[in-house]
């Protein structure tokens, strides 16, 4: 299971810009309808709304990683979206987010979304990761770096 098969290149946004964590996610649920893999934009404003209620998903390092399963998600999609100013997102660390990637799956994906969560977890750990996502410049470059560091 490669990471960068779930991603819409239409959903990698480099210089991506909000006020605040509910801006944020409001701008990548609508970036998600147009990409029209949700049913509903209404029922994953809803769904991301209510993971957040339960922890931050801003993990720290400038990194959040917002997620949710529902039933409004036709199939399991991934974006990436990169501010170089920062977000304040209420990070466990209190610092502004600066990659975020987004995880939304269909309640049915259970195993396939938790792998795929763990494994955007774990590239983040990488500094060189992290560092090659901050300098690319465009959505292919993006998209190379995910595929050759999964």
């Amino acid at each position: 299971m490669q990471l960068v098969e779930y991603f819409k290149e239409n959903l990698v946004h480099l210089d991506f810009a909000a006020k605040d964590k509910e801006e944020a996610l409001e701008k990548m649920v609508k970036a998600v309808e147009a990409v029209g893999t949700i049913e509903d934009i209404n029922g994953l404003r809803t769904a991301l709304i209510e993971r957040e209620k339960l922890g931050t998903t801003g993990v720290g390092g400038g990194i959040a990683i917002p997620h949710a399963r529902s039933a409004v998600v036709k199939d399991i999609t991934v974006g990436f979206f990169r501010s170089k100013d920062g977000i304040p997102f209420q990070a466990i660390d209190n610092q502004p987010v600066n990659m975020i990637f987004l995880l939304v799956a269909p309640i049915a994906s259970g195993g396939a979304y938790l792998k795929l969560l763990a494994k955007v977890s774990r590239l983040l750990r990488s500094d060189d990761f992290r560092n090659s996502l901050m300098e690319a410049t465009t959505t292919k470059d993006v998209l190379e770096i995910i595929k050759q560091s999964d």
